[in-house]
């Protein structure tokens, strides 16, 4: 075990020469920062927000007597809990069965996708503004950008040794396959791990800078919010990327290529996403979609959960199932597969 922890060491300090790594790190810091600056520019400006719900929705009502006149509430309005001017303006026997009808259009659940004030400073201040850039790389839907890029990083890992020969001689020195897999994987755990811990430390120092360049009631750096979540989203997303850096070295160590074992990963992504969309089309069938790696990934790293103990406790089998057997069946193919020189992929 310690030869192989010494192996992982080596191959971290190979690794950081690679240009793939920092480029892939690199974006998914931009991504994940979205979510903190898009909230700050919102919580001043309700064109963004609107943007970020997905449209402008209002309510409005006209009169002609005793002077034309006309009232409007949008949602921006109605979930930071307040009342335009001019309500006062419209005629009594009006005024009741105008509030009436907004209660009514608000059951509607217009408004439902609508940030509060309140909701968006969470956003851009600590601890919550942690857990939403995680949750950007992780669980953000329709598309978890942090499963591609792992898929990614692991097939340009893996594939650069093939692609440059080296895996030949470096097996040829008396490292055994299976430990040299192992320290790949173990390399590919540690990196996820440090991409998430420097997106934690890029979240504070851009939370810190909002409440320098904060003049208003958005200013301060820490709001009321749970720093555990912070430490769930961080293990629950490094547990669930285990099969996706399983998945990236099978694909690679099935094709000995670099650029197929990517594009077999990412079109895995792009498949089973179309097939839990089909399979939610039939009652019987919508359970297995839940259950599928995507899915169970999703599902898995959102905060709060939205799964019940048993739910929960089957999504973590289904994320250690699907890592065993990719793990297990990526061993025997490296195991059985003749090494050849560099490829030039």
């Amino acid at each position: 075990m310690q030869h192989t922890l010494q192996l992982t060491k080596w191959e971290w300090f190979k690794v950081r020469r690679l240009r793939m790594p920092w480029i892939l790190l690199a974006i998914a810091v931009l991504v994940s920062q979205l979510g903190v600056w898009v909230n700050y520019l919102a919580f001043h400006n309700d064109d963004v927000n609107i943007l970020m719900s997905g449209g402008f929705s209002s309510y409005s009502v006209a009169w002609d007597e005793p002077t034309p006149g006309s009232y409007t509430i949008t949602c921006s309005d109605f979930v930071n809990d307040r009342m335009p001017p001019g309500l006062d303006q419209i005629p009594e026997d009006r005024r009741a069965e105008l509030l009436k009808e907004i209660d009514a259009w608000r059951t509607e659940g217009v408004c439902d996708r609508f940030a509060s004030r309140t909701q968006l400073r969470r956003g851009f201040t600590l601890p919550n503004s942690i857990t939403q850039s995680i949750a950007i790389i992780s669980s953000f839907r329709p598309i978890a950008i942090g499963p591609i890029l792992i898929m990614i990083l692991a097939a340009s890992i893996v594939g650069s040794e093939y692609g440059y020969g080296t895996l030949r001689t470096v097996l040829a020195g008396g490292i055994g396959r299976w430990k040299f897999l192992f320290a790949k994987m173990l390399l590919l755990i540690r990196m996820s791990s440090d991409a998430l811990i420097v997106i934690t430390l890029v979240t504070v120092a851009s939370s810190l800078a909002i409440a320098l360049i904060s003049t208003d009631d958005s200013g301060g750096i820490a709001d009321s919010g749970k720093w555990s979540e912070v430490v769930l989203i961080f293990l629950k997303t490094v547990y669930g990327l285990l099969p996706f850096i399983s998945l990236g070295v099978f694909a690679t160590v099935l094709t000995t290529s670099r650029g197929v074992g990517i594009t077999l990963s990412v079109g895995y992504f792009i498949v089973e996403s179309i097939l839990a969309t089909l399979l939610r089309l039939n009652e019987t069938l919508a359970d297995v979609a839940d259950y599928l790696l995507i899915q169970a990934f999703l599902s898995w790293t959102t905060i709060p959960s939205e799964l019940n103990s048993s739910q929960a406790l089957g999504v973590f089998l289904a994320i250690l199932g699907y890592t065993v057997i990719l793990v297990a069946t990526t061993a025997w193919v490296f195991k059985q597969r003749d090494i050849a020189g560099a490829t030039g992929d």
